[in-house]
């Protein structure tokens, strides 16, 4: 094989003299894939090229330029590409893998001077005959899951955006609004079609590789690429819920509300929310998220989040998933700057004003900057004891999870945002820390690439997550050709 590699290196060389090294070998592993997967290859230049880049999220990722895109259609396809690629790392060859896309950091779905592979094509939507579980491919949207699923009135706990991908979100967690009944969504997968690094394709389950199904519950892209996702479905043919905006001034009464909301005994398990704290354009808004998952209108346990005295914009309706992830899809801020970052905190009433108060002092810092829009968000988490590598304690009754949000105009402020975002996560710590509720748990799916978020599950999930990778991929082909992403040997 090392024989063929060379042989392939010479011919992109002869093609290519003034390539350096490192890109010759990138170039080297298309030119040999595009002969094993013919049509599979897009280079720069193509339309299929651009376009796959532009429907990236934010500019970061749209920005990252790799060598060529391998969009595979089958398992099959996929084996082929990891096959090929665990003899071009021996020389260099490094890629990314992408579902769709959502990440905001740069590197974390794409890859500059290397390959991409896209799971674009694999978007299967099948759901079972009796409809008790779904097979979902990782190039999904879940727009495209709750448009088979709402008509059949069944749901999984699947994503809440309409845009983002399968296979990330189940990867590193997924916080649905099923969330306070069956947990986290990695928690109702049944079984991963998963690609090793020997290019075998193999089911990881609770009776077949039960380490790597358990690996799989939050590991993300350390051992494998999954190439399908069977999951656990639940009757659900409505919902009540929407985003509902207060003005300014109504922030005590509504932190109060969260704390209450958060607290509360005994919790409602068909209640999820979340509150926003958004400064954009010159002005601040507080805003909740709620979601009841029984055809239940104005539920008790959120009045006083609802309550219309302070309301400046009310889109609270009985709908289905789908048309509350398209809602949440179009308030993002696609193809604009974005930086994110995460931290998580245990409940204690007197803590939500703190937060809100550290986000207000915060304000004066990147107030100017063109185009921002400067966001904290809280929410619980979802229920736990449930098996999975998240590392949480199951003992604990309540955990919040933060999430700051900044989108803005322009590339040469990102230092700008970076240490002022920084800054607001650092002093949400030390409050959370001096109250002690601080909780070293950080959610995968909104955390910054520069957050250490293998280590926030804790040393023995970490262990374990390193003896799988070990296993499954002894010659580190994920470790080391795969550098995106949150890395357990780091």
């Amino acid at each position: 094989m090392f024989f063929h590699i060379a042989s392939v290196l010479f011919l992109a060389l002869a093609l290519k003299v003034a390539w350096p090294l490192p890109s010759l070998t990138q170039h080297a592993a298309c030119v040999l894939l595009s002969v094993q997967l013919p049509g599979a290859v897009h280079y720069p230049g193509s339309t299929k090229f651009s376009d796959s880049l532009a429907s990236y999220f934010t500019k970061q990722e749209q920005e990252t330029q790799p060598t060529c895109i391998v969009e595979p259609n089958s398992p099959s396809q996929v084996s082929r590409f990891v096959h090929t690629m665990s003899q071009f790392v021996m020389v260099g060859g490094r890629f990314a893998v992408r579902s769709g896309g959502h990440a905001t950091f740069s590197a974390a779905a794409n890859i500059q001077n290397g390959l991409v592979l896209s799971l674009s094509l694999l978007d299967q939507v099948q759901v079972q005959d009796d409809r008790s579980v779904v097979s979902l491919g990782p190039g999904a949207r879940w727009g495209d899951v709750w448009q088979v699923l709402d008509p059949l009135g069944i749901t999984v706990a699947g994503g809440r955006d309409a845009g983002v991908g399968v296979g990330g979100y189940l990867l590193g967690g997924g916080l649905s609004y099923l969330g306070p009944t069956v947990g986290w969504g990695c928690d109702t997968v049944l079984e991963f079609e998963v690609v090793l690094a020997n290019g075998e394709v193999v089911t990881a389950s609770e009776n077949s590789h039960p380490d790597l199904f358990l690996a799989l519950k939050g590991g993300t892209n350390n051992f494998g690429i999954v190439t399908k996702f069977t999951m656990q479905t639940y009757p659900l043919k409505s919902l009540w819920g929407g985003f509902i905006v207060h003005r300014p001034d109504a922030a005590p009464k509504q932190v109060e509300a969260l704390s209450d909301f958060m607290g509360a005994e005994p919790y409602d398990p068909h209640a999820a929310m979340f509150q926003s704290y958004a400064f954009m354009s010159g002005n601040k808004f507080i805003s909740n998220s709620v979601t009841y998952t029984k055809p239940v209108t104005n539920p008790k346990v959120f009045k006083d989040l609802v309550d219309p005295t302070t309301v400046i914009h009310d889109a609270l309706r009985m709908g289905n998933m789908g048309s509350f992830a398209n809602e949440t899809s179009q308030m993002q801020s696609y193809n604009t700057q974005q930086t994110w970052f995460t931290t998580t905190f245990a409940h204690t009433p007197s803590i939500y004003s703190t937060v809100h108060s550290i986000w207000e002092d915060s304000i004066p810092g990147i107030a100017n900057i063109p185009g921002i829009n400067w966001c904290l968000t809280v929410q619980p988490a979802p229920a736990l004891g449930h098996k999975n590598s998240l590392g949480l304690d199951s003992k604990e009754k309540r955990l919040a999870i933060i999430i700051v949000t900044v989108n803005y105009n322009n590339s040469a402020d990102i230092s700008t945002v970076r240490a002022a975002v920084e800054q607001l996560i650092a002093s949400v710590e030390a409050a959370t820390k001096a109250a002690g509720v601080y909780r070293p748990y950080k959610y995968l799916n909104y955390a910054d690439g520069s957050q250490d978020v293998i280590s926030g599950y804790g040393p023995a999930s970490k262990a374990n997550l390193q003896a799988t990778s070990k296993k499954y991929d002894p010659h580190g082909l994920f470790q080391r050709g795969l550098p995106g992403g949150f890395k357990v040997f780091t």
